[in-house]
């Protein structure tokens, strides 16, 4: 055989132990991720592309979905990957890391021996990531805030200013992309820092030249050759002072010192007086308003300001009087029109116990008086007030469930009753009102009215276009007389009212109720029915409209204290007693 023969021999035996060394490489390693690679610190080395996608997805369970974390200005944020429009590709990041199968040399060598730490390749969505920091920017924006002075009883607290914060919006997705997925760390986000135009220098200074010397004593004002004095206690709540525009300011709240000002400057002012109607002599009469002179509200906080840095002695301010018209004018009071007697009606009272004296003579003294501007509501309940003994009340006969019981306030409804009756002449709006649920006779049948505290109440509309006052005329009973109640609406008279009524009907027979209670009170009955009033109302004698008022009266039962006849008497617990001495 020739050399040559046997060195082809040769080399043919050698490539052929090449090419299956490579196809042994190949088998082993030629689809299968580079032996060191890591993704977020998860070995996926060694392994095939569909078991490394596994293993990513695994490790990558709860990190993926988990908030990233981020920081600013010494706070913590978070920001939902979903929101942000933020996954990762598992695909394509098994791919980067250099999974799948190639018969490169290179590459079949990288998979035996080589790898490294792969980023994951991270999906977006532009518009929820942009959404995303805008909503960021909305937690973490902050503008930077001027110190104060504020007062703890008579000590002055200082509140420094403090340093805003912008988020970099331009470059906040950037980071925030570049913190995902997050490893619960939290990463910094691009803001900016803006400073308050005063520093705590300048608080230092107000607190040393105005604050301190503010609560070192009171302040004296005065009016001509009066004052008086307000301690440093009084203004201490309505005084502040904030930087601004690079100066720290001082403030004084006089709204809020409006009270104490009324309180102090009784001695030093005159209050107006509004122009009001009053009843005189037979009718009514325009008391002119008085005009007043007091303390110009507008000057007074500067005089303050003014005095409280200075040193004791010299904490004075002196404050002018200007001239205040009356809020009602004596103008005003005359256009009302309140000239004329619109509704005018009486009931009467026997004496009984005397608590119809207390009760409805003390209602119709909060009564009297009464004044509706055009468009005002009349409420009896808000007039009177509650029934109690502190407001001017005792306890008297109250319907309560069909029986008459004692109560405060006992009587009232009879001012009510009234009170009723004369807007009902009046021709006024009747905007709430209820009968009383069993008929009483002293007052007229279907047209009278109950009240309870809070919640039954008699209302009216003064709709006449013109004021209205309303006049109480009380007269108290005797032993031997009756007693009465009047009430006159007066105002401008636009009707002429009268009134009918219907036949009473669908009667309703009272029981007879026999009651052995020690608190037992006798009642005499009275039937229930129903019956219909209407009002009319006429212009010149001519009818223009009517109105109807229907009232279900209920039967009073007759209540007789004691056993009923023939109904065995049960004697007391251990029999009879023995009579005394035996």
């Amino acid at each position: 055989m020739g050399r040559k023969q046997l060195a082809g021999i040769i080399a043919a035996a050698g490539f052929g132990v090449v090419v299956v060394a490579y196809g042994a490489a190949f088998a082993f390693a030629g689809d299968k991720v580079p032996g060191d690679t890591t993704v977020l610190g998860i070995p996926l080395g060694g392994l095939s592309k569909n078991d490394a996608k596994a293993k990513l997805e695994a490790g990558l369970k709860d990190r993926a979905g988990a908030p990233i974390a981020l920081t600013a200005g010494g706070s913590k944020f978070q920001v939902v990957p979903a929101d942000a429009g933020l996954s990762v590709d598992v695909d394509a990041t098994v791919a980067a890391a250099g999974a799948g199968r190639s018969l490169a040399p290179g590459r079949i060598l990288r998979a035996l021996s080589g790898g490294d730490a792969v980023e994951p390749v991270v999906t977006k969505d532009d518009g929820k990531l942009k959404a995303a920091v805008d909503k960021l920017a909305g937690q973490v924006n902050r503008p930077a805030t001027e110190g104060t002075i504020t007062f703890k009883g008579t000590r002055a607290v200082r509140h420094d200013s403090a340093d805003g914060l912008q988020l970099d919006t331009a470059k906040a997705p950037v980071a925030v992309l570049a913190a995902y997925p997050s490893n619960g760390e939290p990463k910094d986000l691009p803001v900016s820092v803006t400073k308050p135009k005063a520093g705590s220098e300048a608080i230092a200074k107000a607190m040393k030249e105005f604050a301190e010397p503010a609560m070192s004593g009171p302040v004296r004002l005065s009016v001509g050759s009066k004052s008086v004095d307000l301690t440093a206690a009084e203004l201490a709540p309505a005084l502040t002072l904030t930087a601004r525009e690079g100066e720290v300011i001082p403030a004084l709240n006089t709204k809020a010192l409006e009270p104490l000002f009324e309180q102090r400057f009784k001695s030093l002012e005159t209050l107006p007086k509004d122009a009001t109607v009053q009843i005189s002599g037979a009718g009514p009469k325009v008391v002119p308003a008085v005009d007043g002179m007091v303390v110009d509200r507008a000057k007074i906080g500067a005089a303050i300001l003014a005095a409280l840095p200075k040193p004791t002695g010299e904490r004075r301010a002196t404050v002018p009087l200007i001239a205040t018209k009356a809020k009602f004018t004596t103008e005003q009071a005359t256009a009302l029109g309140i000239t004329q007697r619109m509704g005018d009606f009486t009931t009467q009272f026997p004496h009984g116990t005397g608590y119809r004296n207390v009760n409805i003579g003390t209602a119709a003294a909060k009564i009297n008086g009464t004044l509706l501007k055009p468009g005002e509501t009349f409420s009896l309940n808000k007039v009177v007030g509650e029934r109690t003994k502190e407001n001017g009340f005792t306890e008297g006969n109250i319907i309560s469930g069909g029986k008459f019981v004692l109560d405060l306030g006992g009587g009232v409804s009879q001012s009510a009753t009234t009170t009723f009756n004369a807007a009902f002449f009046a021709g006024l709006k009747i905007l709430e009102h209820k009968a009383h649920s069993v008929y009483i006779d002293r007052y007229p049948v279907g047209r009278e009215a109950t009240v309870a505290w809070p919640s039954v109440d008699l209302k009216f509309l003064n709709d006449s276009g013109h004021g209205v006052l309303v006049q109480t005329i009380f007269k108290a009973s005797t032993p031997g007389t009756q007693g009465s109640i009047r009430v006159i609406v007066w105002g401008t008279k636009t009707w002429q009212i009268t009134a009918g009524q219907s036949e009473r009907t669908n009667y309703r027979s009272p029981s007879v109720v026999y009651n052995t209670a020690a608190d037992c009170r006798a009642q005499a009955p009275t039937a229930g029915f129903d019956i219909t009033v209407f009002r009319y109302f006429a212009k010149n004698g001519a009818r223009v409209k009517t109105e109807s008022f229907t009232t279900k009266y209920n039967a009073a039962d007759d209540i007789r204290c004691g056993p009923k006849p023939g109904t065995p008497v049960t004697p007391p617990p251990g029999g009879v007693k023995p009579p005394p001495g035996r």
